[in-house]
């Protein structure tokens, strides 16, 4: 095949432009810090890059909703953990008020203090997290009691939470249950008390009831903690592995980047005064 000017020149500005396009995409990933920047870069990473952010996106929303779980789940315990100290208080007072060396008025003062307790635990079976009660099942805008005699105005909704894939819990405990039997036994305690009579075996049974229903529920919110907590590892343990994935999928070697530039710089260089002179030696033969 005859060589012509023609296809030198063509030849020349080819392999000058590859290498002006080489350096320009090695300029943007260096800028960019990443290896790909369109689609066209190489379409089989592009699709696994996006597969991997897929996969991050999903573990990121575990992710917040085991946050969120835990605030409700820790506002139960502390909740629980109060109410539990007010029926101590409750079945002392139960004690005192059966034992016969006390007078009526005595208990009557027991009385007010019980009454005490009770409005101390509604506003514990009240406990809301960003302005939702947490102990009311799925009427979260309303609080489980309104008084200590008054009944339960939420539901027995169960709130799941996904905290990984195909994994969901329930994070919520439906206030009468947890608090419905200590209120009524402190109702009880009081009323028994204010008529200033010893305080019968039936009350003290209804505080150790109420109690057991409270120890029993924080319980629940025991074991529901060391499971969110371990869920909580293996999907952070999971979010940094596809993180790392992904940089190394997406994310450009940047000492390697920098070196193949150099090199191409210089051969980019080489080729300007190689080509320059076919160029410009075609050009003058032309005009001859």
């Amino acid at each position: 095949m005859r060589v012509t000017d023609s296809m030198m020149r063509d030849g020349a500005l080819r392999g000058l432009n590859n290498n002006a396009m080489g350096l320009y995409a090695l300029q943007e990933q260096l800028s960019s810090g990443k290896a790909l920047n369109r689609p066209s870069d190489d379409p089989a990473l592009v699709r696994q890059a996006m597969k991997i952010r897929d996969t991050l996106s999903e573990l990121k929303q575990f992710s917040r909703n085991i946050n969120a779980a835990n605030q409700t789940v820790s506002a139960a315990d502390g909740a629980l953990g109060g109410a539990t100290q007010l029926l101590q208080r409750a079945n002392e007072l139960a004690l005192q008020g059966a034992n016969g060396s006390y007078s009526p008025s005595d208990r009557q003062a027991m009385a007010l203090e019980v009454e005490q307790l009770a409005g101390q635990l509604v506003q514990l079976a009240g406990t809301r997290v960003a302005d939702t009660y947490i102990f009311a099942g799925f009427q979260t805008d309303t609080p489980p009691y309104a008084t200590p005699t008054g009944a339960y105005q939420g539901d027995a909704g169960a709130i799941q939470a996904r905290i990984a894939p195909g994994a969901s819990v329930q994070i919520n405990l439906i206030g009468s249950a947890v608090f419905g039997p200590a209120l009524d036994a402190l109702e009880q305690l009081r009323s028994e008390l204010a008529a200033g009579t010893p305080v019968t075996p039936g009350a003290i049974a209804a505080i150790s009831a109420g109690q057991d229903a409270l120890l029993s529920a924080r319980a629940s919110v025991g074991a529901l903690q060391n499971r969110i907590d371990g869920t909580s590892d293996i999907v952070g343990q999971a979010t940094d592995a596809a993180e790392k994935l992904l940089s190394l999928t997406a994310d450009v070697d940047m000492a390697a980047a920098i070196s193949e530039y150099s090199e191409r710089q210089l051969t980019y260089n080489a080729a300007l005064k190689i080509n320059g002179q076919i160029l410009q030696t075609s050009l003058l033969d032309y005009l001859r």
